[in-house]
């Protein structure tokens, strides 16, 4: 009997020191997104199809990352995505290209895995956004 009372008293030790490394986002759910880059942001309302706005949704609930960084997000080559669900923010991502993002929910800094291509995902829809912004305008 002491002897499990003492595994159950160190492994309650060991997860209150080192906490349970959970490093995976929060899951959200999205209708649209909006999207910024640098000084710009585009409404993705009625101008993202339905299976682009997942395919992201998708990407950011997959999102795993090796921990906190020290190293500076780089602001001018950062994209802001806000996933909205129901009208209201069901989550935000902001991604550099080297992979340094933080969400919104914090204001740590962190290194996604090297295999997401949600940046580059991102980008692309920014781009397509900005593309149909400037054709409503002429």
């Amino acid at each position: 009997m002491k002897k499990r009372l003492l595994v159950l008293v160190v492994i309650s030790v060991l997860l209150m020191i080192g906490g349970c490394n959970n490093n995976s986002v929060k899951k959200i759910k999205a209708d649209y997104v909006d999207i910024g880059f640098g000084q710009s942001l585009y409404e993705g309302y009625n101008k993202v199809d339905k299976e682009t706005v997942q395919s992201l949704v998708d990407a950011y609930n997959q999102i795993e990352y090796i921990g906190q960084t020290n190293e500076q997000m780089d602001y001018e080559k950062a994209i802001t995505v806000s996933f909205i669900h129901n009208d209201q923010i069901s989550g935000t991502l902001m991604i550099d290209h080297k992979g340094i993002f933080h969400l919104g929910d914090g204001t740590e800094n962190y290194q996604i895995e090297p295999n997401s291509n949600i940046y580059e995902q991102a980008l692309e829809i920014y781009n397509d956004l900005k593309v149909q912004y400037q054709m409503d305008k002429s």
